[in-house]
């Protein structure tokens, strides 16, 4: 029997993309999948995709965070324990912070970040009493570091960064494993959806995504692979290019990493 086989995993943001991808490839590994996204419609496609592999979609817009404890509640009722959450869902911003209005970065916060929270304590308590589970959340290279015209983006990922080193350390005691997965490029829509500074989708995926990004399905199977080795931190980018320089860079020479951010424009990708 597989690491995945039988168990219960629930992927937020499964309608396209990475969510999509690692649905697919999980449905082959005998998982039992809940799918969420706000549209059905694609939710649906991708159960059709996934043959006769057991889905169970739920519709959802996530940013409702009022609504999501009664949602999450249901879904719990209906299904029973939750052996893998997945927090995929989340929208990307691209623009200056003297141009972005606030309410861009609430927007932002409250799916990339909030949301999370909000569906990661509505779990945890089947958890906790069960002593077993896993919480799994994508977050982004821009979660170790940050760019310009990143900071809506970056501020959300470095704070999801935090939440889960805190989290990892409050529930080892009950042996649930917690998992952050820091894609860089990778070949999606996130860039054409990033909103831009008065709200609305940036529209082009031409800032590195699709030149530069990492095929789709790879990016799936190495968080995949994170997943069963349960390793605490991954990032999603190939052992070798400048995403993993960066990172490096970042960690060991901070001055230079400076240097760096303020010269490094997204804008030559296209």
């Amino acid at each position: 029997m597989g690491y995945f086989n039988n168990k219960t995993i629930w992927i937020t943001g499964a309608s396209s993309g990475i969510g999509r991808s690692l649905t697919l490839q999980l449905a082959k590994l005998g998982a039992k999948l809940l799918i969420t996204a706000r549209r059905k419609e694609e939710l649906e496609n991708v159960k059709l995709e996934c043959g006769n592999a057991e889905v169970h979609i739920y519709p959802f817009d996530l940013s409702d965070l009022d609504k999501i404890d009664q949602f999450s509640h249901s879904v719990q009722e209906e299904v029973g324990d939750i052996d893998i959450l997945i927090n995929n869902a989340g929208i990307s911003a691209w623009s200056s912070i003297n141009d972005t209005k606030f309410k861009v970065y609430q927007d932002v916060m409250n799916l990339d970040f909030f949301s999370v929270i909000k569906l990661t304590k509505s779990v945890l308590p089947q958890m906790i009493n069960r002593k077993e589970g896993q919480i799994v959340t994508n977050t982004s290279l821009l979660g170790k570091f940050a760019i310009k015209k990143r900071s809506v983006y970056a501020s959300a990922k470095h704070a999801l960064h935090g939440f889960h080193d805190a989290l990892r350390a409050e529930v080892f005691e009950h042996n649930i494993k917690v998992n952050i997965v820091a894609p860089g490029f990778v070949d999606t829509e996130v860039g054409m959806k990033a909103l831009t500074e008065d709200g609305t989708p940036y529209g082009a995926n031409d800032r590195g995504h699709e030149s530069q990004g990492m095929n789709v399905n790879k990016a799936a199977e190495m968080i995949i692979e994170a997943i069963e080795k349960n390793k605490r931190e991954t990032y999603i980018v190939p052992k070798f290019g400048f995403p993993r320089i960066a990172l490096m860079i970042s960690r060991f020479l901070p001055g230079l990493a400076a240097i760096m951010a303020r010269n490094y424009n997204e804008e030559n990708n296209k």
